[in-house]
């Protein structure tokens, strides 16, 4: 289950089921669903997996075993100010995303990392560093622009975890700063 939220503006997505409520800003995700690990065994240490923004998944600690083989398919997040949109000067305006595992679960995101961005540029001059949180800002992207990233991360199932598939969520909030 992944949840993002525009501040403000109010777009939310959540239980992998798009829900779209009018904006300043739009943001999606492709696909609808968070990836998965696919099926896994109990493990005595935690364990973590770690998914490329690529795909790829490794296990970079701990015993249990990934039994589903191959890539995972990946979010990417679109962000973009819609079609003659100027109510709200989102064009124009500096756009922060901050990306925040949301714990609970047998299976937690405990770190973040944000693959190349295409349409847009980072306020900073540079790609945000991984961590167990995420933030950053985008220049102005103009009325036609889109911007887009892949989002990885690292996953840590609990020790003693019951075999099986196992969800995990984080918070997408994306607002406009001056």
């Amino acid at each position: 289950m992944i949840r993002l939220f525009l501040i403000g503006l109010v777009t939310v997505i959540g239980l992998g089921a798009p829900g779209l409520a009018h904006a300043q800003a739009i943001v999606t995700r492709s696909p609808a669903t968070a990836p998965t690990l696919g099926t896994t065994i109990r493990g005595s240490t935690a364990t973590t997996f770690t998914i490329s923004t690529s795909g790829v998944v490794t296990r970079t600690s701990g015993d249990a075993i990934r039994l589903t083989s191959g890539t995972v398919t990946t979010p990417t997040f679109s962000v973009n100010c819609g079609l003659l949109n100027m109510s709200g000067l989102c064009a124009l305006r500096y756009i922060r995303v901050t990306i925040t595992p949301v714990g609970g679960g047998a299976a937690t995101v405990t770190r973040l990392r944000v693959g190349a961005l295409s349409g847009a540029t980072y306020r900073s001059g540079g790609a945000p560093a991984e961590g167990p949180s995420v933030t950053f800002d985008l220049n102005p992207l103009g009325l036609l622009s889109t911007a887009s990233f892949r989002l990885g991360m690292d996953v840590t199932l609990a020790a003693n975890a019951p075999s099986g598939t196992h969800g995990f969520d984080y918070l997408v909030t994306v607002e406009l700063v001056r």
